[in-house]
């Protein structure tokens, strides 16, 4: 692939386009991470003042439970229909699961802003864990240099939202199990250029670090 570089054409090496399975370790290690300091700050939000209210909830319903359960015995199928029928019951297992939501995506929020963002934005290739790990970095077609710090912030945003947010709301802690699969199937149905939806909205294609070393030497340093 030939790029403008201040009105010089460069050739890119051949490697510019990384291997698939990069990409796919890259995502496997982001993923990973982001589940892991995901549950560790759920672990530590449960434990604040945060989660008092949850808490509250969660009692309130376990009690109902626990006390229905006890009038009227073993009968599993009385005991269910006694509690879909009980107003508090409900409004107290709705108003734990909503707080319980809230509380993970936070968590979810924190580990996808330190994975996805703060990295990204400190380091010069702009890259995550995964893609310093794998020496791949996503590269600005338009502006011919490396990401924006507003390309990775609209990034993280479609990538917490699309990926993380919306389908929790329908599968809970299963989103993070279900992710790989969706980024799987995002890469597999890239285009010729590895593009997947994600890269075609924010405007970047995913590089070898070492292409773009060679550009950014003719640009005389990196564009903010």
């Amino acid at each position: 692939m030939r790029v403008d570089v201040n009105g010089r054409q460069i050739e890119l090496e051949p490697n510019s386009k990384p291997l698939l399975i990069k990409r796919l370790i890259a995502d496997g290690f982001d993923i990973l991470l982001i589940f892991a300091l995901f549950m560790a700050f759920t672990a530590l939000l449960m434990k604040t003042p945060l989660a008092d209210t949850y808490h509250a909830h969660y009692e309130q319903y376990k009690a109902i439970e626990t006390e229905t359960a006890a009038r009227l015995g073993n009968d599993a199928a009385a005991v269910g229909k006694a509690l879909n029928g009980d107003a508090t019951y409900q409004n107290e297992r709705f108003a734990a699961n909503l707080h319980g939501y809230l509380l993970k995506a936070a968590a979810g929020f924190l580990a996808e802003l330190l994975v996805l963002l703060v990295v990204p934005l400190l380091n010069g290739s702009r890259s995550t864990p995964g893609k310093l790990m794998t020496g791949i970095m996503p590269f600005s077609e338009k502006r011919q240099s490396r990401m924006a710090w507003y390309q990775v912030v609209s990034r993280f945003l479609f990538v917490l939202m699309i990926d993380s947010l919306v389908p929790y709301l329908y599968t809970g802690i299963l989103t993070f199990l279900l992710i790989p699969t969706l980024r799987l199937t995002e890469l597999l149905l890239s285009s010729k250029k590895n593009k997947t939806v994600c890269d075609y909205v924010t405007g970047i294609m995913v590089i070898e670090k070492l292409s773009y070393d060679g550009i950014n030497s003719f640009q005389g340093g990196e564009k903010r």
